[in-house]
């Protein structure tokens, strides 16, 4: 089926970068959020990634216009009942997807995809929750979606093999190279990157220092970055939810959180944003 009209619920930083990645390929976007705070934060922050694009000459001015165009902000959930696909891309929390996706299969015309940006809850489970598991799936972008070209796509265990089609289409239309993955807890990517950074955390509390662990795993194993300095990147505290989420599904001992790596969280040294995690970085 083709995909032309795309709704995303949730206005973060994954469903804003998610609406620019297609926009950018041609696709009409509605963002849906229940906060107006967030829907402003939203057309900010794809403001900066466009002008961004503009600087490094990866679109034109002209094209920048054209993406900021096809993209719409609203709290109205109208736009679910127009699309082909509607995306949920709220934070990680099961009773907050069950909101959204309950709603999104009741408003979603019958033939329309659902999927969640998920990145470690079982996608059967989530696709009962939309009262259409044959018409949903998952759809895990990588942060920031316009430069990441992975996306995970996760077939449930009654996803109709049209959906998943459809959805691995729109990816390569996208740019993106999408890679099937298992519905098990963290797929692919962080399936592995948990037990990694447990691995990591260990050694580091045996006495290696941060710089030491990332270089050996970048030079030893060819990893652009180390464990620890990804882990900053993408949060500590996005890091702890992902590895208390894959300990709770899987009762694997390999993916239980270090106390010394919550309590860095718990002290707010988050990473990047906050200026420290395993680093410390210029603000």
């Amino acid at each position: 089926m083709a995909i032309e009209r795309m709704a995303i619920v949730g206005a973060g930083t994954m469903g804003t970068g998610i609406a620019q990645v297609a926009a950018q390929a041609g696709l009409q976007v509605t963002v849906i959020d229940t906060d107006d705070a967030a829907l402003e934060h939203s057309q900010g922050r794809l403001d900066k990634s466009l002008r961004g694009a503009v600087e490094r000459e990866k679109l034109t001015a002209d094209e920048a216009g054209e993406v900021r165009a096809r993209i719409a902000w609203t709290t109205a959930w109208d736009a679910v009942a127009q699309a082909d696909l509607v995306l949920e891309a709220v934070f990680e929390d099961l009773e907050a997807k069950r909101a959204v996706l309950s709603r999104a299969g009741e408003l979603a015309r019958p033939e329309a995809i659902l999927a969640s940006n998920t990145s470690t809850l079982p996608i059967a489970e989530l696709g009962e929750l939309s009262g259409r598991p044959e018409r949903f799936l998952g759809m895990h972008f990588f942060n920031p979606p316009p430069a990441m070209k992975l996306v995970e796509v996760i077939a449930g265990a009654r996803t109709d093999p049209e959906v998943t089609a459809a959805a691995l289409a729109l990816c390569e239309r996208m740019g993106k190279e999408p890679q099937l993955a298992p519905d098990i807890p963290g797929f692919l990517v962080n399936r592995v990157f948990g037990a990694v950074l447990a691995a990591a955390v260990d050694i580091w509390l045996h006495g290696a220092e941060p710089a030491d662990i990332d270089a050996a795993m970048e030079l030893g194993l060819g990893h652009r970055m180390g464990p620890l300095a990804t882990a900053d990147l993408v949060g500590l505290d996005i890091c702890v939810a992902l590895m208390d989420s894959l300990h709770a599904q899987t009762g694997h001992e390999r993916f239980a959180v270090a106390p010394e790596l919550r309590a860095l969280v718990e002290a707010g040294k988050l990473g990047r944003k906050t200026g420290e995690g395993f680093y410390v970085y210029e603000r």
